[in-house]
């Protein structure tokens, strides 16, 4: 496990969720993307119980009757969401504003992060998400078949190898700057799922060969994998680049979740 070189801006974020607290009550903005749409949604927070603790989230809603069924749990990273929540905030509006419902969770709850983690911490943490998962899958308007987990940096980690686990949940993983860096040891267990991975071309903190042996892991594992190289990016992705994200988001969601359109 290799982690010193992703803390230098963690202590940043020293409340895990009072940024996420606080944007449940700010108006919603837009992501800046070209193809932004009009808000049609509401964000509001709320908590999920997972082992008698009750894991603050974001909640992200679609405006009744707009729903397209499609579930997304978005997963921080190392900085939890006081830190990553702010930046994803106004992309899961635009996810919402678009018929799919979202769940922003506070993993870190569920465990406290700890800078030297291990394979405990990372499945309490993975358990957790699964817990959001089948929280997600139970509210109106969305498809218990259809919930999808996507996660950046640690999120991704857990979003991707956790899907697969004995007691994944999710339908399908997108994971964003993650590979096996964050963590060398995979989980058990397998799931003919889709995974998609997005990397920075140029990501020195968790490297584009240490993703591509996590796709190739989870190859191996039953999943469907997909990967694209984003160009001339770190691990820190650019407003730009964020856009595209989420863009390439919305296609994988549309290609293997929603209806084809008809002719």
């Amino acid at each position: 496990m290799t982690t010193s070189r992703f803390l230098a801006s963690f202590a940043a974020a020293a409340a895990l969720f009072g940024a996420g607290a606080a944007l449940a009550q700010a108006p919603a903005s837009m992501a800046g993307c070209a193809d932004d749409v009009r808000h049609n949604a509401t964000r509001d927070s709320i908590t999920y119980q997972y082992r008698g603790k009750a894991i603050p989230a974001l909640f992200y809603k679609p405006r009744p009757g707009t729903e397209n069924g499609v579930g997304i749990v978005l997963l921080h990273g190392f900085m939890g969401l006081g830190g990553h929540g702010p930046l994803f905030d106004p992309h899961a509006i635009q996810l919402a504003s678009r018929g799919y419902t979202v769940l922003m969770p506070s993993y870190f709850d569920a465990r406290p992060w700890r800078q030297r983690f291990n394979g405990d911490d990372m499945k309490e943490w993975s358990q957790a998400s699964g817990e959001a998962v089948r929280f997600l899958a139970s509210q109106p308007g969305v498809d218990p078949q259809k919930v999808v987990l996507w996660g950046y940096s640690l999120g991704g980690y857990l979003a991707t190898d956790g899907s697969l686990t004995d007691y994944g949940a999710a339908a399908g993983a997108i994971g964003v700057s993650a590979g096996t860096d964050i963590f060398e040891h995979a989980s058990r267990g397998s799931r003919p799922i889709p995974i998609l991975l997005m990397h920075g071309r140029s990501d020195r903190s968790v490297s584009v060969r240490s993703m591509e042996a996590l796709g190739r892991n989870l190859s191996v594992r039953g999943a469907t994998v997909e990967t694209e190289l984003l160009d001339r990016q770190q691990h820190e992705l650019d407003a730009p680049t964020w856009c595209h994200v989420f863009g390439r988001t919305r296609r994988f969601l549309e290609t293997h979740f929603l209806p084809a359109p008809s002719a």
